[in-house]
């Protein structure tokens, strides 16, 4: 059984749509990264960092949009 959404609300997951993700250590360069060196042109501590970095963004986003734990449900009628 399939169940259709008529709630056009903005922030939902379900309504957005599929973006292309970006291809962050690949070969090819975009308009945007014209004149950045490619990632393994980068010195090794500067990916270190840059790695430390953005982990460290990831966990912390992570942390605050975790999905809250289930309420328990109850047996009463």
């Amino acid at each position: 059984m399939s169940r259709v959404t008529t709630n056009s609300g903005k922030g939902y997951r379900h309504n957005r749509q599929p973006q292309p993700q970006m291809d962050l250590f690949g070969s090819g360069l975009s308009n945007d990264a014209i004149g950045a060196p490619a990632w393994p042109e980068l010195p090794a501590e500067a990916r270190a960092v840059l790695t430390s970095l953005m982990t460290q963004l990831i966990l912390d986003h992570a942390a605050t949009t975790a999905t809250p734990p289930a309420k328990e449900v109850g047996h009463d009628l």
